[in-house]
């Protein structure tokens, strides 16, 4: 069994016949840093599970990188935005170290589905999941100061530092580097 059916496992317990359809069709592959998995108006047709390594989603703005979401061991990445519809996305994925990656095309689930209702039920949770994890960074950014995002990103990933750029971690939580380092150097202080 891998690391992508142990997580849908720890999720729902899938019968074996189930688990053996979705191995046949998860294309499991090493990544290198830095490989873009998806760029900016092209269609998204599959997510991504990390059984090892960082991802990043991001979008341009102004010219300028912004990241939307990190995803790391455990963790799934897509833009949902284009699944959904099958219209081009704005978003970019990105790894951002070595990465081993579980990737599943949204188009062949439909017959899993289909075939097996357990599995739909599991899309079911893995939607619903994801979209109380959207509907927290918003309520993160609507409701929250700059630095109880910051506290929030480190109880999450709390070695993010060690792992990617400062620009990508300030351009999630919303802030300028500068702002950013006077929040960490605050945060040593406590």
């Amino acid at each position: 069994m891998n690391e992508f059916i142990n997580y849908l496992n720890s999720i729902v317990e899938l019968p074996h016949n189930a688990q053996e359809a979705i191995n046949k069709i998860t294309i499991h592959r090493e990544v290198p840093k830095n490989t873009i998995l998806l760029s900016h108006g092209e269609i998204c047709n599959e997510f991504h599970f990390l059984a090892t390594g960082l991802v990043r989603v991001f979008y341009y703005k102004d010219g300028k990188e912004v990241t939307a979401w990190f995803a790391s061991q455990g963790g799934i990445a897509s833009a949902i935005d284009s699944l959904f519809s099958g219209l081009p996305s704005i978003y970019n994925i990105q790894t951002l170290e070595s990465s081993e990656i579980f990737s599943l095309q949204y188009g062949k689930l439909e017959p899993v589905f289909r075939d097996f209702p357990i599995v739909e039920r599991l899309g079911r949770l893995m939607v619903t999941y994801n979209y109380l994890l959207l509907d927290e960074r918003m309520k993160l950014f609507a409701f929250c100061t700059a630095e109880e995002r910051y506290e929030r990103l480190i109880q999450q990933f709390p070695d993010i530092f060690q792992r990617t750029k400062l620009g990508h971690v300030a351009s999630y939580l919303g802030i300028t580097q500068e702002h950013l380092s006077r929040i960490r150097a605050a945060y040593k202080n406590k």
